[in-house]
């Protein structure tokens, strides 16, 4: 049975440890924005904060 790296043990429990939007803000950094879906409501995530987001006709966009 191979053994497991100690380097791979700390970056996969590090992944728990990344603050809530990381992900989302990295790929803002490189594509603008990134939605993402909280409690049935979708958000447009930036690198500098997020906002709601709306569907063309005025009402706020949903998800699942």
């Amino acid at each position: 049975m191979k053994s497991i790296k100690p380097i791979r043990i700390v970056l996969f429990f590090s992944l728990f440890f990344v603050g809530c939007g990381t992900i989302s803000r990295g790929c803002a950094k490189y594509f603008g924005y990134d939605e993402v879906c909280v409690d049935g409501v979708k958000y447009i995530q930036f690198t500098s904060g997020a906002s709601v987001k709306y569907n063309p006709d005025g009402t706020i966009a949903t998800c699942r």
